[in-house]
């Protein structure tokens, strides 16, 4: 089988399709272990079977396709190397990243993203729709950047961090690994990992089990 598969079938999964085709790539289809699933379709494409037989359809990549951090790393995890070589990034042709920008591997970056010169942006990682991050970001694996988040320059968000929609973070900030940033947030001092901080300015809420 020639084309990309997307592993999952959920929401995020036909945005990361919709980025593949208008990006040109043939899509083979979804898998997800979810059977009640196997047989239909999303956006025309049809969802295969589970995630564990990906190397039976010999396929010339693989997107994840889940918005959940951890269920990212879960699944990269859980498949292990032979999955990961076989991980591609989904920018869409709507986005603008700069040539400067590092990034690695299993990247998704939706329609309307900016991404500036000098960012970095780690494995696993989203930018969702409309959202930015300034020049000299960096970005941990797994986190994600909801649709509108707005990063300035230099913010650091760590591993598996969440910056919700339409949350800021001023110039320099820091966002702790697997950190929760709570819709429409501005981060104005540093938050530290595993917790979840939200409001203008935002303040942490609660502390969670670090992962």
């Amino acid at each position: 089988m020639s084309g990309i598969l997307i592993l999952a079938a959920g929401g995020h999964a036909k945005v990361v399709a919709d980025i593949l085709l208008a990006s040109g790539y043939s899509v083979a289809g979804y898998l997800d272990d979810d059977s009640s699933l196997w047989g239909q379709t999303r956006l025309g494409i049809p969802i295969l079977g589970a995630m564990a037989a990906f190397d039976s359809y010999a396929p010339d990549g693989l997107v994840i396709g889940v918005g959940d951090n951890a269920a990212r790393r879960e699944i990269t995890d859980r498949l292990g190397l032979v999955a990961s070589d076989l991980l591609i990034n989904a920018i869409h042709p709507a986005a603008v990243v700069a040539r400067s920008v590092t990034l690695g591997r299993g990247v998704v970056i939706a329609a309307g993203a900016i991404v500036n010169p000098d960012t970095i942006i780690a494995d696993g990682a989203i930018v969702n729709t409309g959202a930015s991050g300034d020049h000299d970001c960096v970005v941990g694996a797994y986190a994600h950047g909801a649709p509108g988040a707005r990063l300035a320059g230099g913010v650091r968000v760590g591993v598996g961090a969440l910056v919700g929609i339409g949350s800021v973070a001023i110039p320099g900030a820091s966002i702790g690994s697997w950190s929760t940033i709570g819709a429409g947030a501005a981060v104005v001092t540093d938050i530290p990992d595993a917790c979840t901080a939200v409001g203008v300015p935002a303040r942490v809420i609660e502390e969670m089990p670090r992962k």
